[in-house]
């Protein structure tokens, strides 16, 4: 079964109403059903009913694009649980994270949707005007290949590269040594006859990734912005582990750091459930979309 539900969500914030419009974008393209979820923090005293707005926005989407699009009356983190259960596919806006900044990562909606959803998750930051075109891989953590597979499920035509970080802290030769390593068994691999744009990368292409590098004091988060900066690429792809709520407290998430602050990046990141999850292992891809394996 290729994706057959995206589910998006929206406050009506400029922001939110650009994930609505890739949400669109990528329903078209799959020939999917689209959801539309009202979602808020604290609502705006403008929407005093956010529902008509929701169903005026599913038919002008409806129209647009010539696809099917269901406005829900249900609306609430609750109602954003529950939706991640039935979608293929979750399309948010990097604004949702929370009301106060540094509980956020660990009490705000999108720490919520990725400790529950079984779906990948879609944070989109850029105004939908066109389809993918450079799809930025974290391959370092993609032993399996599954994020390569999600990137070419989610926009078959875009260029996909697969981005070796180095590992810092075993001295800059041995990851050097390493991520170089890497790159030529994937230059290796069979081609894929889904894959038709494929590139690979490391740390030590960008100028400022190797004067971190050489200084010590680039990670693997601050590496990959480094080269989706250079790149210019539209769309990272990395997976995510779900973690409880006190170590989200504790700790930033690789996610929230890419996706907040001045130092992170401004494309849209697709988030996917890592190999420590359960739901990852339903996942694989036919014909260039996503399914889900029947349980």
């Amino acid at each position: 079964m290729r994706i057959q539900t995206i589910v998006a969500l929206t406050d009506f914030s400029t922001l939110a109403e650009h994930a609505l419009d890739r949400a669109a974008l990528l329903a078209a393209h799959h020939g999917a059903q689209l959801e539309l979820l009202y979602a808020a923090e604290e609502q705006d005293a403008k929407f005093c009913d956010p529902q008509a707005r929701l169903e005026q926005r599913a038919r002008q989407l409806a129209r647009r694009h010539e696809l099917a699009v269901q406005a829900w009356p249900e609306a609430g983190a609750a109602a954003v649980l529950a939706a991640t259960q039935r979608a293929d596919l979750l399309v948010m806006d990097s604004r949702l994270h929370g009301r106060r900044a540094w509980p956020a990562r660990a009490t705000g909606l999108l720490a919520r949707v990725l400790r529950a959803s079984p779906c990948p998750v879609l944070v989109v930051q850029a105004a939908a005007q066109q389809p993918y075109a450079h799809a930025l891989v974290h391959a370092s953590g993609d032993a399996g290949g599954a994020l390569q597979r999600s990137a070419t499920g989610l926009q078959a035509s875009a260029t996909v590269e697969l981005f070796h970080a180095a590992r810092t802290l075993h001295g800059l030769r041995l990851a050097c040594g390493e991520a170089f390593g890497r790159a030529l068994r994937s230059r290796r691999q069979p081609a894929q006859p889904q894959q038709t744009r494929l590139r690979v990368s490391d740390a030590f292409e960008a100028r400022r990734n190797r004067v971190g590098l050489a200084k010590g004091g680039l990670d693997a988060v601050r590496q990959l912005v480094v080269q989706q900066q250079s790149t210019r690429a539209d769309l990272l792809v990395l997976a995510y582990v779900r973690r409880n709520l006190l170590r989200d407290l504790l700790q930033a998430s690789k996610a929230h750091r890419l996706l907040t602050g001045p130092n992170g990046v401004a494309c849209d990141v697709l988030l996917v459930p890592g190999a420590a999850s359960a739901a990852a292992k339903r996942w694989s891809t036919m014909g260039g979309g996503w399914t889900r394996a029947a349980s």
